[in-house]
């Protein structure tokens, strides 16, 4: 009887040290249309935090949350590798920086009935990411925001409520 008590301890203690700590998701993502339509994003990483990578990716269906599963494909999108700094930096969300050396996959522009997920890891130290910049939206939240609005946590948000979001976030 000692043993299987043993055992079960020592199960449970393995599977909490294997399991850790999830990164922090954080709502340090914009995104908008411009007056000419085309979307754009903003990312705002908190202070000089190191940064991991970018990515945007596309899946035609909401199935796990607009993330796909595995072994679905996605539609379309980009991913940036580790960038030494990334600072707050809005772009054309299909044209990020040159200096990311993003690499895209599918058309690059936005497709009806898909939802996007726009991330960026951060951390505060080399050994793990600390947290995880992020914004899920389909073409039809960006269509529905008025102007002087962005597509932040789930809602729209006038500009300045985003950056009072981000503020509270750091």
């Amino acid at each position: 009887m000692r043993r299987v008590g043993f055992v079960a301890a020592g199960v449970a203690a393995g599977g909490l040290l294997l399991s850790g700590c999830s990164p922090a998701q954080l709502s340090l993502v914009g995104v908008w249309l411009d007056a000419d339509g085309r979307p754009m994003a903003r990312v705002r990483p908190c202070d000089d935090d190191q940064s991991g990578s970018v990515t945007l990716r596309a899946y035609p269906d909401d199935r796990n949350g607009g993330r796909g599963r595995r072994g679905h494909q996605a539609a379309n999108g980009w991913s940036a590798p580790a960038m030494p700094a990334l600072a707050d930096t809005t772009f054309p969300l299909f044209t990020p920086p040159d200096s990311w050396h993003p690499d895209t996959v599918g058309p690059q522009r936005m497709l009806s009935g898909a939802t996007y997920h726009l991330k960026f890891t951060a951390y505060e130290h080399e050994d793990f990411v600390d947290y995880v910049g992020e914004v899920t939206f389909t073409d039809k939240d960006l269509a529905a925001l008025k102007d002087g609005e962005v597509w932040a946590d789930g809602q729209a948000m006038s500009e300045d409520d985003f950056d009072e979001l981000v503020g509270d976030a750091c």
